[in-house]
């Protein structure tokens, strides 16, 4: 769970990380979260969102222009392959030891240079 970015700061504070295994791990990952929380991402293993995937929630209401900013995990960092935005985020940004890019919407594929090496996420909406 995420925070949004405070003036001044340069990423939003994680509130909190849980992970869900199973064949109802999205149901129990649901109802694991607050209902001050909005969802602003699904993260997924493989390319059009298959594989493991992650819920990414924040604190701070549906994204604005602000938007969001955090370092995923060590395990996503070599993992994102593509992804989906909502909570109000229609615009995103990832960096990564190859490279960065900017993208709009939903995520089917990340490229050959964020692909397994995303190291840095920003969502807002614009």
């Amino acid at each position: 769970m995420l925070n949004g970015v405070e003036h001044g700061e340069q990423e939003s504070t994680v509130r909190s990380r849980a992970c869900f295994t199973g064949h109802d791990a999205g149901d129990r990952a649901e109802r694991a979260a607050p209902s001050a929380a909005t969802q602003l991402m699904i993260w997924s293993e493989h390319r059009d969102w298959g594989g493991v995937y992650d819920r990414i929630y924040g604190y701070d209401g549906p994204c604005d222009s602000a938007g969001y900013t955090f370092d995923p995990s060590t395990w996503w960092s070599n993992n994102l392959t593509s992804f989906q935005v909502m909570g109000g985020c229609t615009k995103s940004f990832m960096s990564g030891p190859r490279g960065n890019d900017s993208f709009t919407g939903d995520v089917r594929y990340v490229g050959d240079t964020l692909n397994d090496a995303v190291t840095h996420v920003k969502v807002w909406r614009g």
